[in-house]
């Protein structure tokens, strides 16, 4: 069948007119909306007070045509703090403050005023605490975690400036590290109403060594010093369990005599005496304890 773009073209005319005037009255038609959480921006804070509290949004209705309220994107709300001061500000909020479209009208602001607490800035040089994430290679420790500077300036409310408020940086990681570790990042204040007077960043230096191993020489016999001449000791030098520290290769290359306990009898005449146990060992061991720490003796 062919086809004919003109046949009943008054019927399509006025079908296309009713749809256009239909469109209009649907598009025109004024309606009333609520906007929930319309945020709030604050201004012209004056730069001796720092804000400590206040309300983030509040709701909003509006009147407009269908069309006008569809293409609203962003809406918001700006607060002067021009004239603000220390402690609780009550802040009217007027529909003029409202940012909308042309053709666009705010009839109500719930509620209608925020209450916005300022304080009076200060500043503070606090010290900085590394982050250090991780643990080195098994047999490797930490042996000192150092920050280059140690200390930043940090801007905020009086009340949040503590004695004990520090900056943190960036993570650390040192996870399976067997060496000196130094890496460069950026710091923070973990507390939101605190900031950096400026951009820092800092030098974290992780001293990372051979861990010390704790070494055992048990039934290590005492020696007797210093023993005055025509002197005797009565019954045979007990038997005493030395524990060291060592690293690296003397940890390796340890052997139980290596550690020597020994009793200073220097000046001591006839008679019976509980003495300290001492320890010759080489120096690249650390005695950590003798048992027992003390031994009885009797001289002749």
């Amino acid at each position: 069948m062919a086809w004919h773009p003109f046949r009943n073209i008054g019927l399509k005319a006025a079908a296309l007119g009713l749809g256009t005037l239909l469109w209009f009255t649907v598009t025109g038609e004024r309606v009333e909306r609520k906007v929930p959480r319309v945020p709030i921006y604050y201004r012209n804070l004056p730069s001796s007070l720092e804000i400590t509290d206040q309300p983030d949004s509040v709701d909003v209705s509006i009147r407009g045509s269908y069309a006008d309220i569809s293409r609203i994107q962003d809406m918001a709300i700006t607060a002067d703090l021009a004239a603000a001061v220390p402690g609780a500000n009550v802040l009217p909020l007027r529909v003029d403050m409202v940012s909308v479209p042309l053709g666009v009208e705010v009839t109500q602001i719930d509620p209608g005023a925020v209450t916005v607490w300022l304080e009076r800035s200060a500043t503070a040089e606090v010290p900085i605490s590394p982050t250090i994430e991780g643990q080195p290679a098994p047999g490797y420790a930490v042996k000192q975690v150092m920050v280059d500077p140690k200390t930043v300036m940090v801007i905020g409310p009086q009340s949040r400036l503590k004695p004990t408020t520090t900056a943190v940086t960036e993570r650390v990681s040192i996870h399976g590290q067997m060496a000196t570790y130094i890496q460069v990042v950026s710091v923070a204040v973990a507390d939101a109403q605190l900031r950096l007077s400026a951009p820092q960043t800092v030098r974290v230096t992780v001293h990372i060594a051979e861990a010390p191993t704790e070494l055992k020489a048990e039934g290590r016999t005492v020696e007797w010093r210093n023993l005055g001449a025509g002197r005797d000791v009565e019954g045979p030098a007990p038997g005493v369990t030395l524990l060291v520290r060592a690293s690296g290769l003397a940890a390796a290359a340890f052997k139980p005599d290596r550690v020597t306990p020994y009793v200073d009898l220097a000046g001591l005449g006839p008679g019976r005496y509980n003495l300290p146990v001492r320890a010759d060992h080489d120096a690249a061991y650390e005695l950590i304890s003798v048992t027992p720490p003390t031994v009885s003796v009797r001289i002749r």
